[in-house]
């Protein structure tokens, strides 16, 4: 099939003010970006370029891109770890994870996971991370401190993990699982599923609430965001998306 060249004049990351619900601008992204995370003082931005196997650092107040990182192929998840010293990219091209040392300004090095690598999560203290793997049914667990594989988790036939949301107490790992409807529930210290939630049509996106009892997911083909309760493991409620297809979901405390 013989398609038009992708068109990246709307390419870029939208500022909202999040008490008048109004776009304020558009920040520079560099080409096709897939997602990104935030430096712990609200400074920068970090954002996976797919098509250019690129991390781009943005910096906030001048507006502009001011530095680049090249890791692994079609890069998707961007996560900074709790330290705030480094930024995590898994790569799905390359079956890894690459770590970009914020302070040497340089990758530090790269892990190899399992295929079509997609989120990271890590404890709060950092020691430990989870990457989950969509081709794989699987999440590969990493020693933090060594840069090195830990074990796998294996997640069961048919699954297809996505996102990855820690717990608050970082006893549990909560993983959405895409065309596979569930959430699961993984015991952060025996590496075993331990539960699962029915969440809703291809869940992707996951968020937890500050006291850890309810989590959030963004349910692409049916365009709603489900709340599902953690003490009773249940969908309360499904609110409807403001557009469609969403992707992902934040959960922000507001005063």
């Amino acid at each position: 099939m013989n398609l038009p060249p992708p068109d990246r004049s709307a390419d870029g990351i939208g500022v909202v003010d999040l008490t008048q619900w109004k776009l304020l601008k558009v920040l520079p992204s560099g080409s096709d970006p897939e997602s990104l995370a935030v430096s712990q003082d609200g400074k920068q931005i970090y954002i996976s370029n797919e098509d250019g196997a690129q991390l781009s650092v943005v910096d906030v107040e001048s507006g502009k891109i001011v530095e680049g990182f090249k890791v692994g192929g079609e890069p998707e998840g961007v996560t900074v770890e709790p330290s705030g010293k480094r930024v995590w990219v898994t790569s799905e091209d390359d079956g890894a994870v690459f770590v970009v040392d914020l302070v040497a300004r340089k990758v530090a090095g790269s892990i190899k996971v399992g295929p079509r690598p997609r989120s990271i999560a890590f404890l709060p203290d950092g020691s430990r991370a989870w990457v989950p793997s969509e081709n794989g049914a699987s999440l590969t667990t990493i020693d933090t401190k060594r840069l090195k594989a830990a074990g796998t988790v294996d997640l069961g036939m048919g699954m297809r993990p996505m996102d990855t949301a820690m717990a608050p107490d970082g006893t549990q790992l909560y993983v959405s699982t895409g065309r596979s409807k569930m959430v699961l529930i993984v015991d952060t210290k025996t590496n075993k599923v331990t539960g699962s939630i029915e969440a809703g049509q291809r869940p992707w996106g996951l968020a937890v609430s500050p006291d850890g009892g309810t989590i959030y997911t963004a349910n692409g083909p049916s365009h709603d965001v489900s709340v599902i309760d953690l003490a009773t493991k249940q969908v309360t409620k499904k609110v409807a998306s403001t557009g469609r297809g969403p992707w992902g979901v934040v959960y922000v405390k507001q005063a």
